[in-house]
């Protein structure tokens, strides 16, 4: 199982240091999904210019990793699922 890493945290946007926006929440961005999860939160903007290419660094995942990682999650996630429904029968 991978761990979760955040960079930073909600109060201050990971790539301009900026506070959040009136009434927006700073959103999350994966600069990595494997081995590790690593969260970065940002700005729309930011966002914006990360996946623009100009902060490359912030980018540290191949191709096809955002599917697959998702799609082990909601497997992760039925079974689960299935499991608290045989223990609460």
């Amino acid at each position: 199982m991978n761990k979760r890493i955040f960079l930073n945290n909600k109060k201050k946007c990971g790539v301009c240091g900026c506070d959040p926006e009136e009434e927006f929440e700073l959103i999350k961005h994966h600069v990595s999904y494997f081995p590790n999860e690593i969260i970065i939160y940002v700005h729309y903007a930011c966002h914006k210019l990360i996946h623009d290419g100009k902060k490359p660094h912030l980018i540290q995942y191949q191709e096809g990793d955002s599917r697959l990682f998702y799609k082990l999650n909601k497997e992760k996630n039925i079974r689960k699922n299935r499991e608290w429904q045989e223990a609460n029968k």
